[in-house]
């Protein structure tokens, strides 16, 4: 009987499935507007969809005087207590050493920590063994800022920055600091007359964190360098969807950088490279060299280091260098080329969406190619 009726019910499907087929839809020709009701409008963010960039050949390094060149490495570790590095590492530190750059700087992340029962002294010493001391015997000045893996500010990772400040106890710069009364957290040093300022951003930086009045005394120096470069572990603005809000979250520390001539703002933490502009602040974003490398534009996740060229006169030249050779370049040209200000007041920071410029300067709608 429940076959029967089963089977009845089927039946009277199909038939209503064969009524609607039947049913004409209207047809609508060239110019003519569709009859169908329209959707109403949904106010919505969806994320485009922008082209693959390309991975052409990188150029060579100018060999010129007065222009300076520096790589950047950033998020170098591996997976939570990894102690030591993965070959792309090490082919990178190897690969700088051997184009010959003037120095190198790191927005952190250089060990697998933020995790507690892990063995500290033996990730801090591998990466001394394996990337400082390495940088060091081949004349390299490494200039860092720590990251969440190394010295997370949070209270319940208090031991970690503890490890992070004995692993650099006796390991100064060379280069002539500029303040180091809180090295290894927040610092500046001056090399060839560029300063190179390290800050304690592993979190969103509170409205009233003394690094921001230690900046601000830094900056006014009376001094001249010829650039600025600025080290912190989160970006000012967000380039990587998943990790949107994990920024450093001031606008203060944005508006003192964009006052400040020939700045460049150096992030990691999210894995992704970008190289822009925030108004008239030049920010790069480094690409993951350790693990978890992403993409910016829907490519497959790429690492490598970046490696910023400071000619004597005219702006720095921003080249993202891919593992694991380091013979490829990221396509600059396929990056937006502005963080543009649509302001987000939760936070106390404006909320920045990436888009490209038109050639008459203005934004083009929905273009992140």
């Amino acid at each position: 009987m429940r076959i029967l009726k089963l089977y009845a019910l089927i039946l009277t499907f199909g038939f209503m499935l064969v009524a609607c087929q039947s049913k004409e839809m209207p047809q609508i020709t060239a110019g003519q507007e569709s009859e169908l009701p329209q959707a109403q409008e949904i106010q919505t963010i969806e994320q485009p969809q922008p082209a693959v960039p390309l991975y052409p050949p990188a150029p060579q390094l100018p060999d010129t005087p007065d222009t300076l060149k520096i790589a950047v490495i950033s998020d170098i570790n591996g997976s939570y207590g990894t102690v030591g590095y993965s070959p792309t590492v090490k082919a990178a530190v190897q690969d700088i050493i051997t184009k010959g750059y003037d120095f190198v700087v790191s927005p952190g992340d250089l060990v697998a920590g933020q995790k507690q029962g892990l063995d500290y002294a033996a990730m801090w010493k591998a990466f001394h063994y394996e990337i400082d001391d390495v940088f060091f015997d081949n004349n390299l000045e490494f200039i860092f800022a720590p990251g969440n893996h190394d010295a997370s500010i949070y209270p319940s990772h208090a031991v970690e920055r503890i490890a992070y400040a004995r692993a650099f106890e006796n390991r100064h710069p060379k280069a002539p600091l500029i303040e180091g009364s809180h090295f290894p957290f927040y610092y500046g040093v001056n090399i060839r007359n560029v300063r190179v300022i390290a800050l304690d951003i592993t979190r969103s930086l509170a409205k009233d964190d003394p690094q921001i009045d230690w900046l601000e005394s830094v900056l006014s120096s009376p001094e001249k360098p010829r650039a600025t470069l600025v080290l912190g572990h989160l970006p000012l603005a967000p380039v990587n969807y998943a990790q949107f809000w994990e920024v450093a979250g001031s606008q203060r520390l944005l508006n003192m950088l964009q006052k400040t001539p020939n700045t460049i703002y150096i992030s990691g933490h999210h894995h992704i490279f970008y190289s822009g502009h925030i108004g008239e602040l030049r920010t790069v974003a480094a690409p993951a060299l350790g693990a978890g490398p992403r993409s910016l534009l829907g490519a497959p996740p790429v690492g490598g280091y970046v490696q910023i060229v400071l000619p004597p006169n005219g702006p720095a030249e921003v080249t993202a260098l891919v593992s694991p050779d380091f013979k490829r370049m990221i396509d600059i040209q396929s990056l937006p080329r502005r963080i543009v200000n649509t302001e987000r007041e939760d936070v106390g920071i404006a909320e920045y969406i990436l888009e490209k410029m038109d050639e008459s300067g203005k934004t083009a709608d929905a273009d992140w190619r």
